[in-house]
């Protein structure tokens, strides 16, 4: 394999138990009413964490957090995070760098003044 196979693998092993570590955590959150789901789709590489369900008489689906992996770059596309969770840092666990996350989110003028990657 070469090496941007490589990080694309290594990336959706990462996102993979992330997204499904934080819907279980959330799942057996004690006083928890809603559905929390990793959906994982590693052919084309998109990852979210979505919350769903009824509480009383409202239905809620919301998309936590969305990210993509770019397949010429391998890079990590942060395109949502509604969470207040520090991705990066949630990710350091698996051996991500900073440098591997791209801010899709932001307008791409500001991305070179961040700590992540630019493309």
């Amino acid at each position: 394999m070469d090496t941007l196979a490589l990080k694309i693998k290594k990336h959706q092993d990462a996102l993979t138990k992330y997204l499904m570590n934080l819907a279980n955590y959330y799942n057996n959150s004690l006083g928890n009413e809603l559905t929390y789901q990793a959906v994982i789709d590693t052919h084309n590489n998109h990852f979210q964490l979505l919350k769903l369900g009824w509480t009383e008489d409202r239905f809620y689906y919301n998309i936590l957090m969305h990210f993509d992996i770019h397949p010429e770059t391998g890079n990590i596309w942060v395109q949502q995070n509604n969470t207040e969770i520090l991705i990066d840092e949630g990710l350091e666990e698996y051996d991500i760098r900073k440098k591997d996350f791209v801010l899709g989110f932001r307008p791409e003028s500001m991305r070179p003044h961040s700590k992540y990657a630019v493309m």
